[in-house]
């Protein structure tokens, strides 16, 4: 009976609103402030991802920042912000419109 929980909690952890995903658009940047350390996790549009909550100045709610565990030039901008992540604040840049030509920058910010 217990595994049965465990496995209907996962999948409902697995389902993210559209709202509470982070969106930055082509040219686009966005200051947010890293709420968590980051989650290896299985998303269906993102495949196997690292999910970072942040928060944005403009919403007290944290969105899900979703970096693909094979973007290792992503991660490894994110590891370079320091040891700890929580409480940290940068600003994602993205450039390109689709995803094969996307791609994002990660400067901390004081």
């Amino acid at each position: 009976m217990e595994e049965q929980k465990t496995v209907t909690n996962n999948w409902r952890e697995e389902i993210t609103e559209v709202k509470d995903i982070l969106k930055i658009r082509d040219g686009e940047a966005k200051v947010v402030v890293f709420a968590d350390e980051g989650i290896k996790q299985s998303h269906a549009d993102f495949g196997n991802s690292v999910c970072f909550s942040v928060i944005t100045p403009d919403s007290e709610e944290p969105k899900r920042f979703y970096v693909k565990a094979n973007n290792f030039n992503l991660l490894a901008q994110i590891k370079s912000l320091g040891e700890k992540l929580t409480g940290v604040k940068a600003k994602i840049s993205r450039k390109g419109s689709m995803r094969s030509d996307t791609r994002y920058k990660i400067d901390k910010q004081l």
